[in-house]
């Protein structure tokens, strides 16, 4: 029998990880175990690739508007020094 949806959640990773183990010694894997640690792992590396691209696009878009920010400072610099 399994736990209540609820009990399953209140426990922490650890303990997942130890009852996982235990019940893994007497059971055999099948196909469908290696392929979904698989995709879990495809799905991992997807998620730190996004990640990464996140922080560049960051990075890019503050330096942008910096850039945005100087360029206007200097154009208004720039009239008003033409104008008497």
């Amino acid at each position: 029998m399994s736990e209540l949806l609820k009990d399953l959640r209140a426990l922490s990773d650890e303990e997942i990880i130890e009852r996982h183990d235990r019940l893994a010694e007497s059971t055999q894997a099948g196909l469908n175990h290696y392929l979904r640690e698989i995709v879990r792992r495809d799905q991992d590396r997807q998620t730190k690739a996004m990640l990464t691209f996140t922080k560049w696009i960051t990075i890019m878009t503050v330096a942008i508007m910096i850039f945005t920010i100087v360029n206007v400072a200097v154009t208004i610099f720039l009239i008003m020094k033409q104008t008497p």
